[in-house]
């Protein structure tokens, strides 16, 4: 994700990220395309009035076969697991990179999976999965 869009999902959203790092040097917080930010900041969201009263923390964002995780620490409640799982399904039907409509698809290689838009996926070199 872009860092400009990284920083307003940390900004907005302080008690949730307190200690969101890259995980490797370099890296971006938020390991996904920015096709996602929606659906990050809607969750975040919600989990930031969570956070505002636990020790609740999100640790890992990232796109991992295609879909949306969300790797969290402290108190994590049923409604937060509804939330979260929410958020992942929705990434399942939207593109990672425009947030269009999109489905599954492999890279030509057999590479990677991810979740893209056909314009998306045609200038990635990925087909239907």
């Amino acid at each position: 994700m872009n860092r400009e869009l990284e920083n307003t999902l940390v900004a907005s959203h302080p008690a949730l990220y307190r200690s969101l790092e890259p995980r490797y040097s370099g890296a971006c917080r938020f390991e996904c395309d920015d096709g996602w930010y929606r659906i990050i900041n809607e969750l975040s969201d919600k989990l930031e009035t969570e956070a505002k009263t636990s020790d609740l923390q999100v640790v890992c964002v990232k796109e991992k076969l295609g879909s949306l995780r969300v790797y969290l620490r402290g108190s994590v409640t049923d409604r937060v697991q509804d939330w979260v799982a929410t958020a992942e399904g929705l990434s399942r039907n939207t593109c990672e990179r425009c947030s269009l409509a999109a489905t599954l698809r492999r890279h030509t290689d057999g590479g990677g999976i991810r979740t893209l838009c056909p314009t998306c996926a045609a200038a990635m070199d990925y087909v239907i999965e």
